[in-house]
C-alpha cells in the first residue's frame, strides 16, 4: 500500500497534460557559472511519456559568450529516438535589474531516429538570472518556431549549491497553448 501511495504522489507531483513534443522537450538548462569552467548537467525531464534522461554541457569561452548543447534519449512506445540541441548565448553588459544578469540565446533543436521521422525547430531565448542573497532564480522565456508553427514557453529553475562545484537545479518548463501545462525537471550540475 505504501508503494501505491508513493507512486500516486509522484505521478501527481510530476504529472503533465498533452502538449506538442517541442514545447515539452526544449529544456535549456544553462546557467551562469561562477567562473568560466565548463559545466556538465545530468538529470531527468518528466513528460507525458515518463522520465527522460537529460545530459548537457555548457562552455563559456569568453566573459560574455556561452555555447552548449543537450542530448536526451527518448523511448516512446518502444520507439527509441534522440532529442538534441545546440545553443549559442550572449551575456550583455546591460542589466534589466541591479541584482540580475541577462542571457540572450539562439538554438537549433532536433528530434531524430523515431519511426515517425525526425523534426527540427529553432529557439530564441532570453534568460534573467537573479541572485538575491544565497537564493538563485533563473527565468527563461523561449520562442520555439519553424516555418509552420511557433510556441512560447517559460522555464523556471533555481540553483542550489551543495559543494564548491556541485549544484542541484530543480525547475519546470511551462507552456501555455492550447492550455497551461508543465514538465518538471531535476538536474545535477558540476563545474569541470
Amino acid at each position: 500500500m505504501r508503494y501505491k501511495l508513493l507512486i500516486i504522489f509522484v505521478n501527481f507531483l510530476f504529472s503533465v497534460s498533452d502538449a506538442t513534443f517541442a514545447a515539452e522537450s526544449s529544456i535549456i538548462p544553462f546557467q551562469l557559472a561562477p567562473g568560466s569552467k565548463p559545466m556538465l548537467h545530468l538529470g531527468g525531464l518528466q513528460n507525458e511519456n515518463g522520465v527522460n534522461p537529460v545530459s548537457g554541457l555548457q562552455i563559456q569561452p569568453t566573459r560574455n559568450l556561452l555555447i552548449g548543447g543537450v542530448l536526451s534519449p527518448r523511448n516512446i512506445d518502444n520507439d527509441l529516438s534522440l532529442y538534441h540541441h545546440i545553443l549559442i548565448g550572449y551575456i550583455p553588459d546591460l542589466k534589466l535589474l541591479k541584482f540580475s544578469t541577462n542571457i540572450i540565446q539562439v538554438g537549433v533543436h532536433r528530434y531524430r531516429f523515431s519511426e515517425g521521422g525526425g523534426s527540427r525547430w529553432f529557439s530564441f531565448s532570453v534568460t534573467e538570472a537573479a541572485q538575491i542573497g544565497s537564493f538563485n532564480l533563473n527565468v527563461c522565456w523561449n520562442k520555439l518556431f519553424t516555418q509552420s508553427w511557433e510556441r512560447n514557453t517559460v522555464l523556471v529553475s533555481t540553483k542550489i549549491k551543495f559543494l564548491k562545484d556541485l549544484y542541484l537545479q530543480p525547475g519546470a518548463i511551462a507552456f501555455f497553448t492550447p492550455s497551461f501545462n508543465y514538465s518538471p525537471f531535476l538536474l545535477v550540475s558540476v563545474s569541470l
